[in-house]
């Protein structure tokens, strides 16, 4: 779980990061969409490149990180926008650096487990 030296306290705090979670079940197919809530409905462009994320996609139930990581050997498709969402995933070794692109400065990341 992430954390933080906090210099007022001099104590280690826990993060409990809350992301947007939908879960996809369509023909078959599992699609685990994760999304940083404060994203929603927002569409980035950097040259050719355009990143919409998209409220039918993403929005859904708000969670915990850890719970929606755990869903992620079900899912034949992931999809995970946003900067801590995604270096978290990279921390946990659910992806690599190389696999991600950053449009505007959000991060994007896809699994493939088909």
């Amino acid at each position: 779980m992430p954390s933080l030296w906090s210099k007022n306290t001099g104590k280690t705090v826990v993060i409990k990061m809350k992301v947007s979670l939908n879960v996809i079940r369509r023909d078959g197919y599992v699609f685990v969409n994760i999304c940083e809530p404060e994203l929603i409905g927002k569409t980035f462009k950097e040259g050719e490149i355009r990143l919409t994320v998209d409220r039918e996609f993403y929005e859904g139930q708000e969670v915990h990180i850890d719970y929606a990581f755990s869903l992620l050997d079900e899912a034949n498709v992931v999809s995970m926008v946003g900067n801590k969402i995604v270096d978290e995933a990279i921390k946990r070794g659910l992806i690599k650096e190389e696999g991600v692109i950053s449009v505007q400065g959000v991060k994007f990341a896809q699994i493939y487990n088909l």
